[in-house]
């Protein structure tokens, strides 16, 4: 699936001293509405059952909305993190807990699930506190190279520090379990607000910015981009 987010990654590539890595969990459900205020609504009035159930096998859970180049009329991301991938697959009594399923009946004919994504944390974000929204844009790739793309992410955003861009951050997900989108990755760009955003793109044909994604094209294909907005309903502290 496509998506998510400054103040919406989590994870990370956690490296020891025997260069293993610690991996958190990214699941994301693709639902459409033809009421989009009133599902965030529900969404949001819910994450007190919902944290009940899942316990800590989640860190955080929001909602991301395309503005721009999404598959569906009305399409929505409610994604959660897991600390890790055996936490997020610990739990598949959740759907089948009484609370849940009683939550989750107030909605059911208001909206469809169309896609449901498993991913993973390679380069890492901040989570945004409860109520916080980020602006970004998401670029689906093949890859055959995730570290070297990783680090290549990595340059690009101190570059956009070097350059007036200190706000602007750069995640990267790998995906899980994807279907029609396995063994891709997904580079996340995220900016406080949508003008921000645009502010970091008017930068394309600018030098700094040329020389920083000069790597790119000999490490990934790019296979599907979309813009959103995203907002952290809830942070399990």
């Amino acid at each position: 699936m496509k998506k998510i987010i400054k103040n919406f990654t989590f994870l990370a590539l956690l490296f020891s001293s025997a260069s293993v890595f610690a991996l958190q969990g990214l699941n994301v459900i693709t639902i459409t509405t033809d009421d989009p205020q009133e599902y965030v609504e529900w969404l949001t009035e819910s994450q007190s059952v919902f944290q009940e159930a899942q316990g800590d096998s989640i860190a955080a859970q929001g909602i991301c909305s395309p503005t721009a180049g999404g598959v569906y009329t009305n399409e929505h991301y409610v994604w959660s993190i897991a600390p890790s991938i055996s936490a997020m697959m610990s739990n598949p009594e959740f759907f089948t807990d009484k609370n849940v399923v009683k939550a989750i009946r107030k909605i059911a004919s208001k909206r469809e699930v169309v896609r449901r994504d498993l991913m993973y944390v390679i380069k890492e974000a901040d989570i945004g506190a409860p109520g916080q929204t980020t602006a970004q844009y998401n670029l689906i790739s093949s890859t055959d190279d995730i570290s070297g793309y990783a680090a290549a992410l990595t340059n690009m955003e101190k570059a956009a520090a070097r350059n007036g861009f200190e706000d602007i951050s750069v995640a990267l997900f790998g995906s899980l379990a994807g279907g029609d989108r396995a063994l891709t990755v997904m580079a996340s760009v995220q900016a406080p607000n949508p003008e921000r955003l645009g502010a970091f793109f008017d930068e394309r044909q600018s030098g700094w910015m040329s020389e920083a994604m000069s790597e790119f094209p000999g490490i990934r294909t790019p296979e599907i981009d979309f813009m959103m907005m995203c907002t952290t309903l809830s942070v399990n502290n």
